[in-house]
């Protein structure tokens, strides 16, 4: 790069410093000449213009927000400043739809059902349905297990009184529940422009299932087998454009990777479980300001 870019690295108001490891990045970019500037996504005195790029880290309450944050990646691309990952990639995974078209490309995806609010099936009904016992239910938008439940016989009349009402609000998405989550946990695999960097797994503490740090989830670094690699890219390969910061989700069934979901909106990236992650986050990103 002939001068110095200006990045701005995108975070929300309760996270002004952005969260963990992530926080390793901003160095590593120095490093690199890059100068960066944390910006809250919703603060409208943030002139996104007078930036070279836009990097999108931690604006983890978007879900909560939702309305404000679509219309502020629309003015995003009005402005014609480069958004890091694209704005077509984060539009498309915004939306947790995109596993069945991921599933309609023949790639290993856990079995999934939309609900809509008109329909009118049961949760009974869905259990008979995904030929399941046991049910996650979550919103096809959202983050960090926000209103996502676990459903079988023994509780379904007890979170039917919470979901009767989240139902009529939004789509969900209903997915068998996977054991292997409270077996081996659940595996985290990152890559930087469509190379693998780190790999971790993550389970939930006892008596949950919902392996995020904010309901007491923890992490391990671990190296991922081979085939499991390859497996992950196989389903990045199938984006329409390469993202340069991913983090595919899954469980290893019968040595099969299956897709949980595929992060490539604001996924935390477990920079701190890698000693080489930060810089290889930093090339790829020089990468990418460099071929603009």
């Amino acid at each position: 790069m002939s001068k110095t870019l200006h990045l701005a690295v995108v975070t929300s108001a309760d996270l002004p410093e952005l969260f963990g490891g992530e926080k390793l990045l901003l160095p590593a970019l120095s490093a690199l000449k890059v100068r960066t500037s944390l910006c809250v996504w919703d603060d409208h005195s943030v002139d996104w213009q007078s930036f070279d790029a836009i990097l999108i880290r931690c604006p983890w309450d978007y879900h909560e927000k939702l309305p404000a944050f679509l219309l502020w990646l629309d003015q995003l691309r009005t402005c014609g400043v480069q958004v890091i990952n694209d704005l077509d990639t984060l539009q498309w995974n915004l939306n947790k739809k995109y596993l069945f078209e991921l599933s309609q490309l023949q790639l290993p995806v856990i079995p999934s059902y939309c609900l809509s609010p008109n329909d009118q099936h049961t949760l009974p009904e869905l259990m008979t349905l995904l030929a399941s016992p046991e049910l996650v239910v979550k919103p096809v938008q959202s983050a960090g297990a926000w209103r996502t439940l676990r459903v079988n016989a023994d509780n379904c009349e007890q979170v039917n009184r919470e979901f009767s009402a989240w139902r009529l609000e939004q789509e969900f998405l209903v997915q068998p529940f996977m054991p292997e989550i409270m077996r081996e946990g659940e595996w985290s695999l990152i890559f930087f422009d469509g190379e693998y960097s780190h790999a971790l797994i993550k389970r939930a503490k006892a008596g949950d299932f919902r392996v995020q740090s904010d309901h007491g989830g923890s992490v391990e670094a671990i190296e991922a087998p081979p085939a499991m690699r390859a497996q992950a890219l196989e389903i990045l390969q199938a984006v329409k454009s390469m993202p340069c910061y991913a983090r595919v989700d899954g469980v290893l069934r019968d040595e099969q990777f299956l897709l949980m979901e595929l992060e490539l909106l604001e996924p935390e990236l477990f920079l701190e479980l890698d000693p080489q992650a930060p810089q290889r986050f930093a090339r790829a990103i020089v990468q990418r300001l460099s071929s603009t």
